[in-house]
C-alpha cells in the first residue's frame, strides 16, 4: 500500500477511534439521565457504534488493525482523548445537576460539530477517490456511492446536534418550571425580566475548532 493511501485509510481509522469514545461517552451519560432523555442519548451512542462498524468494514479490507499503535493527526488524537476524559469524569458523578447536565450536553454538541468537520474534510480531499480506486482493483465500486455513505454520516452528526439541543431545551423548561413552583406569587413592574434566557446563544454561535485535511 502506498503512503498516501495508507494515510487516507488511517484517517478514517482515527475517526473510528473517536466514534468508539463517543459511544462510551453517550452510554455513560444515558445512565445518569432519567427517561425520556436517557433513551435519546442511548440512541446517539448506538449511532456512533454504527459509524464505527461502517469504518471498520473499510479497515478490514486494508488490514490496518495490524498497524499498532494508531498514529493520528494531532486534532484527531486530542479529540479522542478529550472525549475519553469527559466520559471518565461523568462516570464518577452520582447526581448530575441541571447546570452540569447542560454544560456536558454543550460539550456533546461540540463533539458532533468536530466529527462532522472531520468527515467533511475527508470528503473534500482526494482520500475517497484513492480508497475507491484501491477497491476497484478487486471489485466494482462507485466513488459517488462511497461518498454518499460519508455524507450520511455527516448528516447524522447534524441530526445529533439538533437532538442534543432539544434535550437542553427540555432541561431548561423543567428548570424554569421548578423555579416557578418555588417562587412566591408577587406582582412585578416588569414581568418580562423573569423570562428564562437560553444558555445556547453563546455556545452555538462559537465556530467549531478548525480541522485538518487528511
Amino acid at each position: 500500500m502506498n503512503e498516501k493511501l495508507q494515510e487516507s485509510a488511517q484517517y478514517l481509522r482515527c475517526c473510528s477511534a473517536i466514534e468508539i469514545e463517543a459511544f462510551k461517552l453517550y452510554q455513560t451519560l444515558a445512565k445518569k439521565f432519567n427517561q425520556p432523555e436517557s433513551s435519546f442519548i442511548l440512541g446517539l451512542a448506538y449511532d456512533s457504534l454504527k459509524s464505527t462498524k461502517l469504518i471498520q468494514g473499510v479497515m478490514d479490507y486494508f488490514d490496518l488493525p495490524e498497524l499498532q499503535p494508531i498514529t493520528c493527526k494531532k486534532n484527531l488524537s486530542e479529540l479522542a482523548n478529550e472525549v475519553s476524559l469527559l466520559s471518565n469524569k461523568i462516570s464518577k458523578i452520582n447526581n448530575l445537576s441541571y447546570e452540569l447536565s447542560v454544560e456536558i450536553l454543550k460539550e456533546c454538541i461540540n463533539l458532533e460539530d468536530l466529527l462532522s468537520e472531520d468527515y467533511t474534510n475527508y470528503l473534500n480531499s482526494a482520500a475517497p477517490k484513492m480508497i475507491t480506486d484501491e477497491f476497484s482493483k478487486v471489485f466494482t465500486v462507485n466513488l459517488g456511492n462511497f461518498k454518499k455513505v460519508l455524507e450520511a454520516m455527516v448528516e447524522e452528526k447534524t441530526q445529533h446536534r439538533q437532538i442534543i439541543i432539544e434535550i437542553i431545551y427540555w432541561f431548561e423548561a423543567k428548570q424554569a418550571e421548578n423555579l416557578r413552583q418555588i417562587t412566591p406569587i408577587v406582582k412585578y413592574q416588569n414581568p418580562d425580566s423573569w423570562i428564562h434566557e437560553s444558555t445556547l446563544h453563546a455556545f452555538t454561535s462559537a465556530p467549531a475548532q478548525a480541522g485538518t485535511e487528511p
